[in-house]
């Protein structure tokens, strides 16, 4: 009987510390399954322009080598300096951001490639590459595109993450507020102007104005609402304005609304409203609107 009350009571405390283990489990769960994903959760890899390791950019053409490696590999590799697709702009945890470990020795050069997460975590790390050669571009070379071999074998394919998808879901919605809220500004400037074009008319509609003061006066009127010419190339992300020496003066990026885009580098949207092109920029204190002179 003694016996077999104890038994009984072992029973009971090894239950006990299964439901506890259990309850930690269920509580720790849903910070561990962000950092569990595996690569293919991810849609896109961004290549830096530069490695740590190294002094220049693009140094022995080791990241120029690595994103056509990505890219041959299955990876969508989109170099850091590169317009953003929309999705990724709106979701940056869609993207792994890629690094490369030198653990070279004197007589050894080792490279490991790196993926991380949008929280910084390690998502993935590749065995070393290795090579002896004594030239460090083909030492570097040789060991990357080794590394780059067991990257090949993860047989990456692209799988959506909800958890990682709904990252994005605020952001979208914030966005959309933002090009409401700037489409409101924009009406509200149209009919500003409406009335200061009826005001002007009556204003300049006097018999006594002479041929000369109402050429002046139109080109006082143009010089406020015309800006430089500007040429709109169409890119895969959505236009690059060029001026008349080919110099590329903004980007504008795409979003949901086919007639709103976003300019890079700017806190500033650009709407295409009743055929104008509206520029929309928050100076911080203020929001400046013009008016863009485009030729598609």
């Amino acid at each position: 009987m003694f016996m077999f009350t104890r038994i009984k009571k072992s029973l009971n405390m090894f239950k006990n510390f299964l439901i506890l283990v259990i309850v930690f489990a269920s509580l720790s769960s849903s910070s561990l399954v962000f950092s569990q994903n595996s690569v293919n959760d991810y849609k896109y890899v961004i290549v830096p322009n530069k490695y740590d390791f190294l002094d220049k950019e693009d140094e022995f053409q080791l990241n120029s080598i690595a994103h056509f490696l990505f890219n041959k590999y299955g990876f969508i590799a989109i170099k850091e300096d590169e317009i953003f697709p929309e999705d990724l702009m709106f979701n940056p945890c869609l993207a792994l951001k890629s690094d490369m470990i030198d653990d070279s020795s004197a007589f050894k050069t080792k490279l490991k490639v790196q993926l991380k997460n949008c929280k910084g975590e390690v998502v993935y790390v590749s065995e070393p590459g290795e090579n002896f050669e004594k030239k460090y571009d083909i030492a570097y070379n040789k060991a990357l595109r080794s590394a780059f071999l067991y990257v090949k074998d993860l047989n990456y394919k692209y799988k959506p993450n909800e958890i990682i998808l709904a990252m994005g879901s605020a952001k979208n919605e914030a966005s959309r507020e933002e090009i409401a809220q700037l489409k409101e500004e924009i009406a509200a400037l149209k009919k500003e102007k409406e009335t200061q074009v009826t005001e002007e008319t009556i204003v300049t509609e006097t018999p006594i104005a002479t041929p000369v003061n109402k050429e002046e006066s139109e080109q006082k009127n143009n010089s406020v609402v015309k800006t430089p010419l500007l040429f709109a190339q169409k890119t895969e992300g959505g236009y690059q304005l060029v001026n008349a020496s080919s110099k590329v003066v903004m980007v504008l990026l795409n979003t949901r609304n086919p007639d709103v885009f976003m300019v890079q580098g700017r806190n500033a949207m650009v709407f295409i409203e009743n055929g104008l092109w509206i520029l929309s920029e928050n100076s911080g204190s203020e929001v400046v609107n013009s008016t863009l002179n485009i030729k598609l």
